[in-house]
């Protein structure tokens, strides 16, 4: 064999190397990006059921149920669901995963706040960007719980009777 062949050869198995590292890198990405939703949808869950976290929903469920001033309601929990969905509108949660973890309780904690939410948005000239992600967390929700059950967003929204049920249940948390 010539010396050319050789050399031939020899670039042929590099860049044969080269494309089977790449595969490999670009699959390892792939599982690492997986792996980083899974992590962070779980450091949430523990965040939500977190001695502390329980507190300001207990908290924030009685200030509701006593029709608290505006100016006296605590944010804690509007504020975790605004981070969730943050992380869900740029692809760092998996939606099912989210969904299945967190639409529960974001779609009663929304309907319960959303006068609030209204109320602070007006105050503050306004402004639609206070609780925006929050928002679209659970409008995201409820086209995968539409989809899920195949019912109406107006079926699936929970009656005043099961929000002050709600409220009652993390009032006694």
């Amino acid at each position: 064999m010539s010396e050319i062949s050789w050399i031939a050869l020899t670039a042929i198995a590099s860049w044969a190397l080269v494309g089977v590292t790449w595969i490999f890198l670009n699959r390892q990405i792939i599982v690492s990006r997986k792996d980083s939703k899974v992590r962070l949808q779980i450091i949430y869950e523990e965040k939500f059921d977190s001695s502390a976290m329980i507190a300001e929903r207990k908290k924030l469920a009685e200030q509701l149920l006593n029709n608290e001033t505006h100016e006296n309601i605590q944010e804690a929990v509007m504020n975790f669901y605004e981070s969730v969905g943050t992380f869900f509108q740029r692809g760092y949660l998996d939606p099912e995963m989210a969904w299945s973890g967190f639409s529960f309780y974001a779609i009663r904690w929304w309907s319960a706040t959303k006068d609030y939410i209204f109320e602070e948005r007006r105050i503050q000239n306004n402004d639609p960007t206070i609780f925006e992600e929050f928002e679209t967390l659970v409008d995201e929700f409820y086209k995968l719980e539409i989809a899920e059950r195949h019912l109406s967003r107006a079926q699936l929204e929970p009656s005043p009777d099961d929000l002050k049920r709600f409220l009652g249940a993390e009032a006694r948390l």
